[in-house]
């Protein structure tokens, strides 16, 4: 029976400055007698140890884990710190293009403006988003990524394997303060994305479930929300008028079955999920390879704002909690009271 897999991941729910960012990556296998062990039905091309210093791992299979474990420190000058994330997304983008495509493929994805919209990725008007587009990839080439989406796309093609959906909802700040305020939840800010991510899955694929000589399931699989140990609500809001029962809600999972006449899905919120399912892993990657671009044009932009007003050095901030602290301070004489409304989490 075919399988298709749907995994969720967040980056950027911590920071006091940046968008956060959700990611959704959805796989379909057509033969699911062997398991959906993604790792081990792609092993010919992916793995989960990159390789050292930024490096191609010796095997020339990419790397896919939790997107904390491939990015690297920022104090790093060899390389930049997004290389194993760019390598993993950019390919699987560039793979997904050749199974729809054939080996000619639509234009090869070449600036981060070009990324954020093909991963529908948006961080409202605030200007610091905007301006020229900059190179992606910056760490890997467009040779690389090629030989690399060449052999994972031949993996694929091998096991039944293909790539449904690769994706990063953005909650921009404004958007992200507006949601803690009429909720009073700062864990409202994921949902919100996540409940977007499960109703395309559900529109999309939760009716093959039903369909004659069809029969593929639907899993969703997200990380887990902090310490949330009941997702009911959140499915009930997420797919309105379906039936949700729960399987188990534990310290370690929660689990639940979605049913809405022959439709059906099985969703489970997981505590490092991404150890255990590459679509989460992927999905994690992909939403922290968006926050770092962003971050970078948020940083360029201040730059160029301090170099105009006579800052001549503002460093640049990843946006965490005491970094934060720090760069606001160094910007004070930059920030108006709208981009402190604008750009500013209040949770």
């Amino acid at each position: 029976m075919a399988t298709i897999i749907v995994g969720i991941d967040e980056a950027g729910y911590g920071p006091t400055l940046g968008p956060l960012c959700v990611g959704c990556a959805a796989f379909r296998i057509e033969d699911d007698a062997a398991g959906t062990d993604l790792w081990k039905i792609l092993k010919a091309a992916v793995c989960r140890e990159p390789g050292r210093g930024g490096a191609t791992p010796k095997s020339g299979r990419i790397a896919i884990a939790d997107s904390k474990q491939l990015k690297l420190a920022n104090s790093v000058k060899t390389t930049k710190p997004t290389v194993h994330l760019e390598r993993g997304v950019l390919t699987f983008l560039h793979a997904m293009d050749r199974a729809v495509h054939g080996a000619v493929t639509p234009s090869f994805i070449t600036t981060d403006t070009m990324l954020f919209e093909r991963l529908g990725a948006a961080f409202g008007d605030h200007p610091c988003y905007g301006g020229a587009c900059r190179p992606v990839p910056e760490a890997v080439t467009e040779g690389e990524v090629r030989i690399g989406a060449s052999k994972l796309a031949g993996a694929m093609q091998k096991n039944g394997v293909s790539l449904l959906r690769l994706a990063c909802r953005a909650v921009p700040e404004r958007a992200f303060n507006d949601v803690v305020r009429s909720t009073g939840s700062k864990a409202e800010t994921t949902a919100v994305a996540i409940v977007e991510h499960m109703r395309h899955a559900w529109d999309a694929w939760s009716e093959t479930t039903a369909a004659a000589g069809d029969g593929a399931r639907l899993g969703i699989v997200c990380d887990r929300l902090g310490g949330r140990m009941c997702y009911a609500p959140l499915l009930e809001r997420a797919i309105p008028g379906a039936a949700v029962e729960i399987v188990e809600e534990t310290d370690l999972r929660s689990r639940y079955i979605v049913t809405d006449g022959p439709r059906r899905a099985g969703v489970a919120f997981l505590t490092e999920g991404e150890s255990g399912h590459m679509p989460i892993a992927l999905a994690s990657m992909a939403a922290k390879l968006t926050r770092e671009l962003a971050m970078a044009r948020f940083n360029r932009y201040w730059a160029g704002v301090g170099l105009e007003k006579g800052v001549v050095e503002l460093r640049p901030t990843a946006g965490y909690s005491q970094d934060a602290q720090r760069w606001m301070v160094d910007a004070s004489t930059l920030l108006t009271a709208d981009d402190r409304a604008g750009l500013v989490r209040i949770a």
